[in-house]
């Protein structure tokens, strides 16, 4: 049994890799073989619709003129001229737009311009065949330009029926080309020289108002070098901030010197002078000195005498005059009562400098402090004022020095490019040069050569179509690949066709040790596996079609479950077209219609054609069938028998003819169905799937009939050796007188 299950499992296609990239592998393969072998069924018509159009095409290149292929070839290359004198380099040189294009791509399409083909056309007088001048695009489709990969050269191919004409055109052309080239390459230093001539004037005009606005400026703004002026500036703000700190210091410092003497005087400045003036005057140093004098002798006499007495009283009244006319000397020199003490102004008299001379220099210095500290702050203004002033003026300076450096560079420029275009409009040089003319050609070609590739080409596409056009026509599903993606159920086993070929009666019973009488074997093994714990005991067969092989399917596969050793009851329920009486050689006359009927015990009626399997036959043909299958006395004939065999086949009708089946899928555990290669249609193998699925009863399986050999060997690797294994030990058989007889079992 495991070889059987091993040779099942190849027999069902399961694929040995489960991963998708094998899925997909396998798909790719069986689309590829599938269409293989629709070319296999089609190659007549196929290879009938290649030699046509191959004959077509040959035909049609006989009748072909000869033409006459010229060729010439043109090398591009840079200017030499102006690269030797170093003068206008860039002009005529061939440069593209865009990085991605390349110069030669858009001189071809100059060459083929229609100007260079009009006179192309007018120095050979070339005329179509009514007479007239030849249009420039019929003679633009007889040219072929290409490039010369890896180089800087083009190649001019021309057809023609005259060889003369053909290498005529090709020269001419490249002749009339070059002369363009050159005329284009004088005509634009023309050009450039008068717009040059025109612009000069205005350049010089643009550079004098630019130097004349420069030199306004720095005139009007005092500028002979900002950057320095700038560094300079801020250096004397720097000694500006540092004087105007030292010379605070010292105005603060004389400040509080001067407000100290100023309370302790009591004098104001105007004051401190007129009553220094006053004490210098002789008048009244005479009266300090007399003063002086008066008092040193008052003080001599009080120590001699008291204060009543006649000489200290005249004293004091001298005392006070002096004093009296002290005051009157200071309220006329300064022009007010001041209480001034005798000892300020005695002061003045020495040698030393006294505190009102102190004042008196002090508020000086004070006042020139003030005076020294108001230039400086004016002039730290000043420098700030210039300071904010330099980053504008440096701005319009920057601006007129580009103005200026501007107008100088065109103007320049200018001079240069006026030399350029004078030099490069008197060169009679051009980028290409003809390195290969046209020969006469000597071998003409009428392209029946490549005519004929493109009909193979052709016939290989037609015959392709053919193939798919005829295969949409037939609707048949051909191989097993093709039943198997269109049935949802399980492929129980597959029979080849040359098993068919050679059946007779029942293979089963007559070759028992066959390789056929194995397949059958394997399909009841797979029908077991199916479901082990609730095998099916009562299992309907059916078809799609008619001719498709159940019948001969039932006898075989009851023959191999009776040769098992089990007891198994093939019922012929095809009441309308019987067939498993001629396929087991009995007679039809009693059967199922008798058994039904009543006419006849189900023991006389049925017949046992080998051990452990009995035949009922459908019976003598009679109108309406279906009422017997459908009557109580059908499914007592069923229930009845269950109890009796271990497996009973009920060959019934096939699917979509009649509603025979419909009806006796209520007496059964299980539907069989058979399909075969060739003969079921895609639309009937719908129907039965719709037919199917509205029965709801269970589908054990399929059984694939009629499968050519070449394609059974390649769907079951394994079914080669098999057959190999089966054959040579019939023959070994054979040798030894040990091969049965047909009808007999081992």
């Amino acid at each position: 049994m495991t070889n059987n299950k091993y040779i099942t499992n190849n027999l069902d296609g399961y694929p040995l890799s489960s991963s998708p990239q094998g899925e997909s592998r396998e798909a790719l393969d069986i689309n590829i073989t599938s269409y293989l072998l629709k070319v296999k069924r089609r190659w007549k018509p196929a290879l009938l619709v290649f030699f046509l159009t191959v004959a077509a095409s040959a035909l049609l290149g006989i009748q072909l003129k000869k033409t006459y292929q010229a060729e010439g070839k043109l090398l591009f290359k840079q200017n030499n001229a102006a690269s030797l004198t170093g003068v206008g380099e860039d002009l005529g040189t061939l440069k593209p737009l865009l990085n991605n294009q390349t110069p030669l791509s858009t001189q071809i399409q100059v060459i083929t311009s229609d100007p260079v083909l009009l006179q192309t056309i007018e120095k050979l007088q070339l005329e179509d065949e009514e007479g007239n001048p030849l249009n420039p695009d019929t003679l633009e489709k007889k040219l072929n330009i290409k490039l010369v990969g890896g180089t800087d050269v083009i190649q001019i191919y021309y057809k023609d029926e005259d060889p003369e004409i053909a290498a005529a055109v090709v020269n001419t052309l490249m002749d009339v080309y070059i002369k363009e080239q050159i005329r284009g390459n004088q005509a634009e230093p023309a050009i450039a020289k008068e717009f040059i001539n025109k612009q000069l004037p205005q350049v010089e005009s643009n550079v004098a108002k630019a130097e004349s606005a420069l030199r306004r400026f720095k005139e009007a703004n005092n500028v002979i070098a900002l950057q320095k002026e700038a560094e300079s500036t801020v250096l004397q703000i720097a000694n500006l901030n540092r004087d105007i700190a030292s010379l605070a210091a010292q105005l603060q410092g004389t400040v509080a010197q001067t407000s100290t003497l100023q309370g302790q005087l009591g004098l104001s400045l105007q004051q401190a002078i007129a009553l220094n003036q006053v004490g210098n005057s002789p008048s009244v140093q005479s009266i300090l000195a007399e003063l002086g004098n008066t008092e040193a002798e008052l003080a001599r006499e009080r120590q001699r005498f008291q204060d009543q007495h006649p000489s200290i009283v005249s004293l004091e009244a001298k005392k006070a005059d002096l004093n009296r006319k002290l005051r009157q000397e200071i309220r006329r020199g300064v022009g007010q009562d001041l209480n001034i003490s005798q000892g300020l102004l005695n002061e003045n008299n020495g040698s030393k400098e006294n505190q009102l001379e102190r004042y008196i220099t002090l508020e000086i210095q004070k006042l020139n402090f003030q005076r020294q500290l108001a230039s400086l702050y004016q002039s730290q203004q000043q420098q700030l004022a210039r300071a904010k002033e330099l980053p504008r003026l440096e701005t319009e300076e920057q601006d007129l020095l580009r103005q200026v450096s501007a107008a100088q560079a065109t103007y320049e420029t200018l001079l240069g490019s006026l030399q350029e275009v004078q030099l490069a409009e008197n060169q009679q040089t051009a980028n290409a040069e003809i390195i290969e003319k046209a020969q006469l050609p000597e071998e003409g070609s009428s392209g029946g050569k490549l005519l004929l590739a493109f009909g193979v080409l052709l016939g290989l596409l037609f015959s392709n179509v053919s193939v798919v056009l005829l295969e949409m026509q037939d609707r048949s599903l051909k191989t097993v690949a093709e039943i198997k993606e269109k049935f949802p159920h399980k492929v129980l086993g597959v029979i080849p066709q040359e098993s068919e070929d050679r059946q007779i009666g029942v293979i089963v019973q007559r070759e028992p040790d066959s390789f056929t009488s194995e397949l059958y074997r394997m399909i009841q093994a797979n029908m077991k596996f199916m479901d082990a714990d609730n095998a099916p005991q009562v299992i309907l067969t059916t078809s799609s079609l008619p001719e498709e092989g159940k019948s001969t399917i039932s006898a075989n596969l009851a023959a191999a479950i009776a040769q098992l050793g089990r007891r198994v009851l093939l019922i012929d329920g095809d009441l309308r077209k019987p067939s498993q009486h001629h396929i087991w050689g009995v007679s039809n006359q009693f059967g199922v219609r008798d058994v039904v009927g009543k006419t006849q015990d189900f023991h006389t009626a049925v017949y046992q054609p080998m051990a452990k399997l009995d035949l009922l036959t459908a019976g003598a043909v009679r109108s309406n069938p279906l009422s017997l299958l459908d009557s109580p006395e059908m499914s007592s004939l069923i229930l009845s028998t269950r109890q009796e065999y271990d497996l009973i086949l009920i060959d019934a009708p096939p699917l979509p003819v009649t509603a025979d089946v419909l009806t006796l899928s209520k007496l059964v555990d299980g539907i069989l169905l058979v399909s075969r290669t060739g003969v079921v249609e895609r639309e009937s193998a719908e129907l039965a799937i719709e037919t199917l699925t509205n029965i709801n009863k269970q589908v054990i399986g399929m059984v694939i009939n009629g499968v050519k050999k070449k394609e059974f060997d390649n769907y079951s690797y394994t079914a080669k050796y098999a057959k190999r294994y089966f054959n040579k030990k019939n023959s070994l058989a054979e040798r030894n007188g040990s091969a049965n007889k047909p009808g007999t079992r081992v």
